[in-house]
């Protein structure tokens, strides 16, 4: 198989149902036997939380911190386990399934409840962990009592302003299915073909929360590679390595050693610098994918 983009090898993350499929085809390619009941469950649950289907709350209204997001979270790990087997470093079926709905709920703590007026739940970016641990004890019940603990453990590792210490795991397996979907949660959305874009909707979400740090949006961009290069660090030195498993994955499937999401990483770094070589003015110009700044202009029109 040849593949001439790297956007094009890591699919079409915003179509849920594709999504779903992907991931449990890889799971039966390295765990052909392990029952995905649990991880389909968890999807049917988000799906209907999401769309503002379960009782007691709205539809999920954060722009950044959408199902695509999850979509290309749930999907990279799900490669990533893929990649850790193939290494020797492979999970059990509960640590799976743990890891799995782990990056599922990771940020459905931005979703509001019906009591919770005004905002677009982006006021709650500084607790959106701890309220998706909440979510997840309240929701996922029928989950036996050891995967609901380690699903709430890979959660807390997703809030990444805190080294992965903080959180108590037991065992090697634990850390595993932690660190995997912390992971997937910082590589996953760097290599996403609109990330550039979407940066501009995280800037928003960030002034909703009263995030201080950032003028405005271009200084956000001009900000990225910054933050690139410290999450780098987190994920060779705090998350040991995992993402380099990927390449594993992709070896697998396609026959190409390639780190699709490594690639595409650079490919949006290399080009963000040509966008913030252009003077402010004229950025947005060169934002075009995703409909993401007419969506920007439509929203700052209504307000």
């Amino acid at each position: 198989m040849i593949i001439d983009s790297p956007f094009a090898a890591l699919g079409n993350v915003s179509d849920t149902e594709e999504v779903e499929a992907q991931v449990d085809a890889i799971v039966r390619r390295f765990a052909p036997g392990h029952d995905l009941a649990r991880v389909d469950a968890a999807f049917a649950l988000l799906n209907r939380a999401f769309a503002g289907e379960l009782p007691g709350y709205q539809k999920l209204q954060t722009l950044y911190h959408n199902r695509t997001h999850t979509n290309e979270v749930v999907l990279c790990t799900a490669r990533m386990l893929h990649g850790m087997h193939l290494a020797g470093q492979g999970l059990d079926g509960d640590h799976i399934d743990a890891a799995l709905i782990g990056a599922l709920m990771h940020d459905v703590g931005y979703l509001m409840s019906d009591a919770e007026a005004g905002g677009t739940g982006a006021q709650f970016t500084d607790n959106h962990v701890l309220r998706g641990v909440e979510f997840a004890r309240r929701h996922l019940q029928d989950l036996p009592a050891n995967v609901l603990e380690v699903t709430a453990k890979v959660i807390l590792l997703t809030d990444h302003r805190k080294h992965p210490d903080w959180v108590r795991l037991d065992n090697v397996q634990q850390q595993r299915a932690a660190y995997a979907t912390a992971t997937a949660d910082l590589i996953g959305q760097m290599a996403n073909r609109e990330y550039l874009e979407r940066v501009l909707f995280l800037y928003y979400e960030f002034e909703e929360a009263q995030m201080g740090g950032f003028a405005d949006f271009h200084d956000l961009l001009e900000k990225t590679t910054a933050f690139y290069r410290s999450i780098k660090a987190r994920l060779d030195q705090d998350l040991n390595g995992l993402s380099a498993h990927l390449g594993r994955h992709f070896e697998q499937q396609t026959g190409a050693g390639r780190n699709f999401y490594q690639e595409s990483i650079d490919r949006n770094l290399g080009y963000l610098e040509r966008v913030v070589a252009t003077e402010r003015d004229h950025r947005l110009e060169h934002l075009r994918r995703g409909h993401v700044v007419e969506q920007l202009l439509d929203l700052k029109g209504k307000k």
